[in-house]
């Protein structure tokens, strides 16, 4: 019997016995999509479920997709499965789990991932269960068994992640891992297991810069989870967005100041790792590129003693919304410049309790504050580009921007300024700068 077929039999149960029922939505097998076979969801009692037949599975060398698909046993249908707590069963009829691959339970009870089948099998047959282990061990901190660790590191499987495996799947783990309970120990896996090359591949042309070593991601993530456990308020994740932004460029940092080709153009290896390698959104691409850019700026910015409402401001603006993930990034890289020695990759260890290097970002964001810009990158410049142009007596045009930016940098240093103080101020500017 089919998933679909199933769970109508189940709504005529509820029926029948004065239980409120749901539609079901059927959702027809695409293998070309990885959907090997017919599977019916619905909602019991406002709990999402899914319902799919038993079945056992045959794979061709060359892909992940079963050639073969057939009813099974249970015994068939958990020894397919990616893990062993995976593949437990419950009879609804005796009301107990059945573990037909007789290690699920001991896993569960003991903090193992293990595969039902030989590793190797496994993951020769679906790659991109090894990605699935990693994620199941940082969701629960599981530790993988020793002999799923020696088939993921065999060459035969990696070259089978790095080939059989799209990179919109990875993508997929990898934003799973990072917002997970866990991304340190996610990332650290990856690691360890010599899969962060693999995931975070680099672009084919550096032009410049060169690509730090994956320990440095390790050192980043646990920075931030070392960070998550301050007094400083202010300086952990507020958001379960800025969590993410921030254990994802974490991960990222290897990548920091290196440039690479892309159509013939300079582009920071960042975005195309994202584009290309994990097949992440545009978000996160031109995100993370901003947030890269902002690094430099913020470590500069905090060492300058007495920095101005207007160059703060300026910051911010081009920041945009990130700017505070942007600060924060900047300090998770200067603790580790700073604190070479500490063991950020076992944050539990840290002995760190205070730093001069926190205290400084902490300054910097209550200046903000102090100054009222928090929000400045949403403001509209006093004088907009019609006009500036009126008042000059010029056309508006593509070089209107370094007068428009004027204009905003005079608003910051003026906060009490008003409309008539700022068109003067604009034909100063241009006064001088037709005199030079």
């Amino acid at each position: 019997m089919m998933g679909y077929e199933f769970a109508q039999y189940v709504n005529k149960y509820l029926k029948i016995n004065g239980f409120p029922t749901r539609s079901i939505a059927k959702i027809d097998s695409n293998p070309a999509k990885s959907k090997h076979l017919e599977t019916a969801t619905t909602k019991l009692f406002d709990q999402e479920v899914d319902f799919a037949n038993l079945r056992t599975e045959v794979y061709e060398e060359n892909s992940r997709i079963p050639s073969t698909i057939a009813f099974g046993t249970p015994t068939d249908d958990a020894h397919r499965r990616d893990i062993t707590i995976n593949s437990l069963f419950y009879n609804v009829n005796t009301k107990r789990v059945e573990d037909f691959t007789e290690k699920g339970l001991y896993d569960l009870q003991h903090g193992l991932v293990r595969t039902p089948l030989e590793p190797f099998e496994t993951f020769r047959d679906d790659p991109l269960r090894v990605l699935r282990c990693v994620r199941f061990a940082s969701r629960f901190n599981f530790e993988l068994v020793p002999e799923l660790v020696e088939s993921v590191k065999n060459e035969t499987i990696r070259d089978a992640l790095d080939s059989k495996i799209s990179r919109e799947r990875i993508g997929i783990e990898l934003e799973k891992m990072m917002t997970g309970p866990s991304p340190l120990y996610a990332v650290q896996m990856l690691h360890q297991l010599g899969l962060y090359n693999l995931v975070f591949a680099q672009p084919t042309t550096i032009i410049s810069g060169t690509v730090g070593d994956s320990s440095l991601a390790v050192r980043a993530v646990g920075a931030v989870q070392w960070l998550s456990n301050q007094k400083m308020e202010k300086l952990r994740p507020q958001s379960a967005d800025e969590r993410r932004l921030l254990y994802l460029n974490s991960s990222l940092l290897p990548f920091l100041g290196v440039s690479a080709e892309f159509k013939r153009r300079s582009t920071p290896a960042v975005h195309l790792v994202l584009r290309d390698s994990i097949k992440f959104s545009n978000y996160d691409m031109n995100g993370s590129t901003t947030l890269f850019r902002g690094v430099p700026m913020f470590q500069e910015a905090v060492n300058q003693n007495d920095i101005s409402r207007s160059e703060l401001g300026m910051i911010i603006r081009e920041m945009g919304s990130l700017w505070e993930v942007a600060l924060k990034l900047s300090l998770v890289k200067e603790l580790l410049e700073a604190h070479s020695a500490v063991p950020w990759e076992k944050p539990e260890l840290n002995q760190v309790t205070e730093s001069d290097v926190c205290v400084k970002y902490q300054n910097l964001l209550e200046k903000a504050e102090t100054y009222g810009i928090t929000k400045c990158y949403q403001w509209k410049t006093m004088l907009d580009g019609k006009k500036v142009a009126s008042v000059l007596g010029i056309r508006p045009g593509p070089g209107m921007a370094p007068l428009l930016q004027q204009t905003m940098i005079w608003q910051l240093e003026h906060p009490e300024g008003t409309e008539e103080e700022c068109r003067e101020m604009i034909k100063r500017h241009w006064e001088a700068q037709q005199q030079q």
